[in-house]
């Protein structure tokens, strides 16, 4: 009889594989005094520790640079910039030096006292870094122990048919697995949003986390089928699971087939309502799906995949040559291009403060560009003169009020002057947006949409300030909800004030890809989707399926509701 894992569904999709069981990350700690005499020598060992665990994870990142979407990338820049940090660098080495304790044991206790700060300072945004440190200090661990890090897989291995069952899994350790044709990941920690889950959807590989116990229940080798639509794994599935599930991947797969034959037809409700599908984008492979998706333009193209990885900031010249490469890939439809959206969950080293006391709240987003002049204006001058060579959008992110979009402007005026002084040609009218994410946006959307030309509605950042409930952090889960009632009502607010000022609004977020929340959105009056273009041809077929009309008497009933649960039952969500 097959055992049965429960898990929480991750990534979706039906996974069916044999089992590589990953040993643990991590490494014994030893424990024991030094001489004083030893305790320069130690500190040295550690140090070079340090060195070598930052040279390590630098050649992972420059070897994945082109390879892996923008979350794994910026997942390594923090684990990059942990290493360079004294609270987990330099803390150790006042252990060793006060304690006479050997490197392992002060690795230890300082990873232990940072964790506990963290726990202390009631801030969402560090709970959620417990994964980073983790992987940094067991970086560290290992490099002190000589050990290699560890390797999923080798350059010559075979992933068809192969189920990963890991207690985690590093942003590192993704090297050459993306393309792969890996079945699936089993992980033991974390939940829908930690760091492994995430990874796994960039990925578009199934997942289900938190399976505990799940390296010592599946042995090597045996057959595993991982839901990852309900968030359960099987083992040695019978025959009858077996074949039910392998037809259920078939299905899928014909559904996937089959939906390519929505790719030329323009979005439509059952109503005949017309809908734009727009890409979420940052590579040229997510140019070309979107392409041959019917996407009706790049409606945010991230820019930050230009800063990773670098110590300084891309010059003007090689950002002005990655934008005109993505207008010409997409021959004449719009591009939009998101200014640096760098803070919170993304730090680089571009002059900010290293030890902000709370990123998530600090300077970000338009914040650090209009803080940092010199490197706003080297990006602005960069999309201004790119723009020339197809229709072309800026938009600002983590807008809080006016003043943040009338000092853009006005550096824009200044930009577009001094190019044209110079007899460089520039589109110096181009249009500008703002990124509704935090409440005083969307609650300042009448005043902002007089001076902006459109604004897209960014419902990860806005359902986390509206709730002050980090996403990414797992004790706090329950209360990240995108059917809370004070959310929709400013999604609903910020939409009916553009429709009013006859300005375009889109929605962005997460729930722009999620067909669950299409009904929603519909009723609430959104017409305009910009998602990863993976999703485009599943939202199309969503949306072929609702009649849009219908959906829009639902309005009052649905903002009047008083929870989350109300809201799902007048939909009749599942």
């Amino acid at each position: 009889m097959a055992l049965l894992l429960s898990g929480q569904a991750a990534s979706k999709g039906i996974g069916i594989g044999r089992a590589r069981v990953l040993e643990s990350g991590g490494v014994e700690t030893p424990e024991y005094t030094l001489e004083p005499d030893q305790i320069g020598a130690e500190i040295e060992r550690f140090r070079s520790a340090v060195a070598q665990a930052r040279a390590g994870l630098r050649v992972v990142a420059d070897r994945l640079e082109q390879q892996v979407s923008s979350e794994v990338r910026e997942f390594i820049e923090t684990h990059l910039l942990m290493l360079e940090d004294d609270a987990l660098v330099e803390a150790p080495v006042e252990f060793i030096r006060g304690r006479a304790c050997n490197a392992e044991w002060a690795l230890k206790q300082a990873r232990d006292q940072l964790l506990v700060a963290f726990e202390q300072m009631q801030d969402d945004y560090f709970r959620s870094r417990r994964d980073d440190v983790d992987q940094v200090a067991r970086r560290i661990a290992g490099a002190l122990a000589n050990r290699d890090s560890r390797t999923l897989v080798t350059e010559e291995d075979s992933l068809a048919d192969t189920v990963i069952v890991a207690d985690d899994i590093e942003p590192a350790e993704l090297s050459g697995l993306a393309e792969r044709g890996l079945a699936a990941f089993m992980i033991e920690t974390g939940g829908p949003q930690s760091h492994s889950s995430i990874l796994a959807r960039s990925m578009g590989v199934p997942c289900i986390v938190g399976v505990r116990g799940a390296r010592q229940m599946v042995q090597e080798g045996q057959l595993l089928i991982v839901d990852g639509e309900r968030g359960f794994a099987l083992i040695d599935p019978d025959g009858e699971r077996l074949s039910r599930y392998r037809e259920r991947q078939a299905e899928q797969r014909r559904r996937q087939t089959s939906l390519l034959r929505l790719a030329g037809i323009a979005p439509r409700t059952a109503d005949e309502s017309p809908i734009a599908l727009w890409a979420n984008a940052e590579q040229s492979k997510d140019i070309q799906m979107a392409l041959r998706n019917g996407a009706a333009g790049v409606g945010l193209f991230r820019t930050e995949f230009l800063y990773l990885n670098r110590q300084t900031a891309p010059d003007e010249d090689e950002q002005y040559e990655a934008c005109v490469a993505t207008i010409r890939l997409m021959d004449g439809k719009p591009v939009t291009f998101r200014t640096l959206d760098i803070g919170a969950d993304k730090q680089l080293n571009l002059g900010q403060d290293p030890h902000e006391p709370n990123p998530a709240l600090g300077l970000r987003g338009i914040r650090l560009s209009l803080k940092f002049p010199d490197i706003f204006r080297t990006q602005l001058r960069a999309i201004l003169r790119a723009a020339v060579f197809g229709p072309t959008n800026l938009l600002l992110p983590m807008i809080n009020g006016c003043e943040d979009v009338l000092q853009t402007r006005k550096l824009v005026r200044e930009i577009a002057e001094e190019l044209d002084a110079a007899g460089v040609r520039c589109k110096a009218d181009i249009a500008i947006g703002g990124m509704i994410e935090v409440p005083a946006a969307a609650l300042a959307a009448p005043q902002l949409l007089d001076i902006l030309d459109f604004v897209s509605i960014g419902t990860n950042d806005l359902i986390q300030y509206t709730l002050a409930t980090d996403r990414a952090n797992q004790a706090v889960a329950r209360w990240y909800d995108p059917l809370h009632p004070a959310v929709l009502r400013l999604i609903s607010a910020v939409i009916d004030t553009a429709q009013a000022y006859r300005k375009p609004v889109a929605l962005c977020g997460e729930m722009a890809g999620d067909t669950r929340f299409t009904a929603l959105l519909l009723a609430l009056g959104l017409r305009d989707f910009s998602l990863h273009p993976r999703g485009i041809l599943e939202l199309k077929e969503a949306l072929s399926r609702l009649h849009r009309k219908p959906l829009m008497m639902l309005k009052r009933d649905i903002l009047a509701a008083s929870n989350a649960d109300a809201v799902a039952e007048i939909l009749r969500m599942p």
